[in-house]
């Protein structure tokens, strides 16, 4: 790097970049727009960044076609997961909703065995009860004490959000960066999910294309933090650490997003979901510092989320 400092450390990176995407949980929140809407505008204001960024940085690294296709596909997938995250939000909460989502985290390496031969760990393996049981205190369906008004529909979306970004995961690491850079790639992304959000919006009959102006604001905010911030930080820190100092990096997200939850929207977790979030990220750290290094890879995008 041509500078040197605190800022120049990946881990530093890593954790400023785990924070930018933790505060996208609440600033859907404080938007007060639909999960179409909001995936729909914080994409639509993101692209105009990452498209001058791309420009100037990146000059003359075209993707293939066939990448691009993927890429595309990718952001649909992206696009699905947004708004059935910000869905989630909406009902469970928007810690907790950020908790839910990282069983992506588990499904990636299932689909890595089924699909790419890959044999995660007996860790793995240890952990889907725990995993299943921590999604469900983290819901609030043992004590009801969710922040959001359907614990049940929020949990649900949550973990159909997760699924839905294992796709996009899984299409990423097929596609890498072949033949352009991760802001190129990251703007075909937004692209795509932009499209997915409004013509869901379309179809719902949700879509809000004159939102408030203070809407409008949380939602650059949003599209500045998680969606280009956020996603270049945590992609360049995860290119320079291990796969498990890239890991103990994301895991900070859900944590984050409890507290910014807390502190921004007053949504105080109960103990028992409180323990249920802990659970999940104490599981889905174990497994990720027990894979190999092969699925630093297939994870590095996750910043992307929302």
């Amino acid at each position: 790097m041509a500078h040197h400092g605190i800022l120049a450390d990946p881990r530093t990176q890593g954790m400023l970049g785990a924070l930018a995407i933790a505060l996208s949980a609440p600033l859907v929140a404080l938007s007060g727009v639909s999960s179409t809407t909001a995936t729909f505008f914080r994409c639509l204001f993101a692209l105009p960044i990452l498209v001058v960024l791309a420009r100037t940085r990146e000059r003359g690294h075209r993707p293939t076609p066939a990448a691009r296709r993927r890429h595309v596909l990718a952001g649909v997938l992206l696009g699905i997961d947004m708004v059935l995250w910000s869905e989630a939000i909406l009902s469970v909460g928007a810690g907790v909703a950020t908790a839910l989502v990282n069983v992506q985290v588990i499904l990636v390496p299932l689909a890595g065995l089924l699909w790419f031969g890959e044999r995660p760990s007996r860790v793995f393996w240890l952990s889907i009860p725990l995993m299943l049981a921590g999604t469900a205190l983290a819901g609030g369906l043992a004590d009801g004490g969710t922040a959001g008004s359907d614990p049940w529909y929020g949990t649900v979306m949550a973990v159909l959000a997760g699924v839905a970004y294992a796709g996009y995961l899984i299409l990423l690491r097929r596609a890498g960066t072949e033949g352009g850079g991760r802001t190129t790639m990251l703007a075909t992304v937004t692209a795509a999910s932009a499209s997915v959000g409004g013509l869901s919006g379309l179809v719902a009959g949700n879509l809000d294309v004159t939102p408030t102006a203070s809407a409008l604001l949380w939602l650059l905010v949003l599209a500045v933090t998680g969606q280009v911030v956020g996603w270049l930080l945590i992609s360049k820190a995860l290119s320079a650490l291990p796969a498990s100092g890239g890991s103990a990096m994301l895991m900070l997200q859900p944590a984050a997003a409890i507290l910014f939850g807390a502190a921004m929207l007053g949504q105080w977790p109960t103990p028992l979901q409180l323990a249920g979030c802990a659970l999940v990220v104490v599981v889905v750290g174990a497994v990720s510092f027990s894979g190999r290094p092969a699925v630093k890879e297939r994870r590095a995008p996750a910043s992307a989320r929302s």
